[in-house]
């Protein structure tokens, strides 16, 4: 198994799913507690309020379950696929143009760690697994 930096990009990634799912949790406290007295079914339908509640909640934890398997990852074979960074850089942009005063300057952050990581493959630091594997780079097929 490989040792990560203190915190890849993976955990960060985790850390901003978090801290948006808490900051949901918070801000949409009202309309969440609506969800839960009407039932759950069909609660959203209709209500703008629940709706932005719900897929606030729900980015949150597609952020903390991409972290993890960033980190998954990241642990096993040394580097990332190739396009991480470039679409964390362009969801970043594109929400950071369209909303500048919002939490979408974090995945820059993240996009960084993993520029860092390929290019440090690229530069011959992390491939733990290329020794192993057989054609179709798949570590398991060792």
């Amino acid at each position: 198994m490989i040792r990560l930096p203190r915190f890849s990009a993976g955990d960060v990634l985790t850390m901003v799913g978090v801290l948006h799912t808490a900051i949901g949790i918070a801000e949409y406290r009202r309309a969440l507690r609506g969800i839960a007295h009407d039932g759950l079914v069909g609660a959203v339908k209709g209500d703008h309020e629940r709706g932005e509640a719900f897929w606030f909640l729900v980015c949150g934890a597609s952020m903390v379950l991409t972290g993890g398997l960033a980190r998954w990852t990241q642990l096993r074979t040394g580097t990332l696929p190739a396009s991480t960074g470039s679409m964390l850089l362009g969801i970043s942009a594109a929400g950071a143009t369209l909303m500048p005063r919002s939490g979408f300057w974090s995945p820059l952050v993240v996009a960084m760690l993993a520029f860092r990581v390929r290019r440090r493959e690229r530069e011959g630091e992390r491939r733990p697994w290329s020794a192993n594997t057989k054609r179709t780079g798949d570590p398991s097929c060792s």
